[in-house]
């Protein structure tokens, strides 16, 4: 089986190299920072009911400037590099130097620090909200741009973000950290609520953004080795690992009051297979990056419930969520919970080497190779339904920009052909 996942590995590194990645180069624009958008598939009549209501969709999308696909990609490009896919036509680092300019001069906050949520390459700031999720994805992205270059300056900036954040966002009193704030970092009031284009509910405290921040202060304390920084490693992986995340499942949430006590809306009952997988695995790398031991057992348990309550053992792909121990509940196939599965299970067979992830990983390629995948630039589409029929043919935009889908198949690559990977980075 491992001698099928090299030939998988082999064929999604020339993909990678040949396709994907040439797509997403096509995103650095000119005009500063990187455009992220795809119209999708729609239709003549959706497109002249928007000119009738005087509305460019298309250009206000190409114009805006959003914090997380700036970061992702500024990541993207340099992970890319750093891995050898550079090459004179697609030269990553200079794409990623790209966004790093962008990023410093336009979205970063001279006054009160931090970084903006949103810009537009016309009308500059446009929502300029901190947002702990868009900061942690800056920070993670910065240590990327640092290790690519070696400059010393992204490492300087991501340090004192990372103060900032430990100023203004950390919950001193209850731990955790504060996720939504005003540009001078008072909290945001209107509690319970949604705001359209910003992850998660505010006043709550998520296992999303406890999730992304711990993925961040693991690159950054790989980098620094400084107490403050391991010390907030800890506390934000033993809250994901009791809080949000915990080995009896039953127990597990996605959303939590401030003083961690459960909210008492039946509707923030579900769980996200997608978050679950991706703090299975992130988990081990913080604990590895920490030097303690690597909780195989607790890692096992959220894989498994997954595998036997998110998973389609018939056709493969994870569903999206459902309640513990049940049959989801939703059972569409987003790109980003593959690209988790793929990522959680590949560290699954590396350790284990067993049917009872080997087959699973197999059917989950295959599924995305199929289905995922619908056009010769190999770039997944956001989402199917549980059959494989498209739901939203999107390949780019805000939330859908490579990270996941990238940062899954490297991981592939790495782990199952290394010689492949070894070999791009001499040349």
């Amino acid at each position: 089986m491992i001698s099928n996942f090299q030939r998988s590995a082999v064929k999604w590194d020339a993909l990678l190299r040949d396709q994907m990645l040439k797509y997403w180069h096509k995103a650095v624009d000119s005009r500063g920072g990187y455009k992220v958008y795809d119209p999708g598939d729609r239709s003549w009549r959706v497109q002249i009911r928007l000119m009738l209501n005087g509305r460019n969709d298309r250009g206000q999308n190409e114009t805006r400037r959003g914090l997380v696909s700036q970061a992702r990609l500024l990541w993207v490009f340099s992970h890319s590099h750093l891995l050898g896919y550079s090459t004179p036509k697609h030269n990553f680092l200079k794409a990623a130097t790209h966004g790093y300019s962008y990023l410093i001069d336009k979205m970063l906050d001279r006054e009160y620090g931090g970084f903006y949520w949103k810009t537009d390459v016309n009308c500059g700031v446009i929502e300029p909200h901190k947002i702990l999720y868009g900061q942690s994805m800056a920070i993670y992205a910065l240590v990327e741009y640092h290790r690519a270059t070696g400059l010393s300056d992204p490492l300087e900036y991501a340090c004192s973000l990372f103060e900032i954040v430990q100023q203004r966002f950390h919950d001193t009193s209850q731990k955790g950290w504060i996720e939504h704030c005003e540009q001078d970092f008072k909290p945001l009031t209107c509690t319970g609520e949604r705001l359209p284009g910003v992850p998660d509910i505010i006043g709550f405290k998520s296992g999303d953004a406890h999730l992304h921040w711990m993925e961040a202060l693991t690159q950054l304390y790989c980098e620094v080795k400084d107490a403050s920084v391991r010390d907030s490693l800890v506390e934000a992986l033993e809250l994901l690992c009791t809080r949000f995340y915990p080995p009896n499942l039953r127990e597990t949430c996605e959303y939590l009051l401030p003083d961690w006590t459960t909210v008492a809306n039946d509707g923030f009952s579900n769980l996200s297979h997608g978050h679950m997988l991706e703090f299975g695995w992130l988990m081990l790398q913080a604990q590895q990056a920490l030097g303690t031991e690597l909780a195989w057992d607790h890692f096992e348990n959220i894989l498994r419930h997954s595998l036997r309550h998110g998973f389609d053992h018939e056709r493969g792909g994870f569903y999206f969520r459902g309640k513990p121990y049940e049959p989801a509940c939703d059972t569409t196939k987003f790109w980003w919970v593959q690209a988790e599965g793929v990522s959680a299970l590949t560290d699954a067979v590396v350790h284990f080497d067993s049917d009872e992830y080997n087959g699973p990983l197999a059917q989950l390629v295959s599924w995305i190779l199929k289905f995922q995948i619908r056009s010769d630039d190999g770039v997944w589409i956001v989402s199917t339904d549980s059959g494989g029929r498209p739901l939203n043919v999107r390949k780019a935009g805000e939330w859908k920009a490579a990270y996941h889908e990238v940062r899954a198949i490297t991981k592939f690559i790495n782990s199952f052909a290394p010689t492949v990977s070894y070999d791009r980075r001499q040349q």
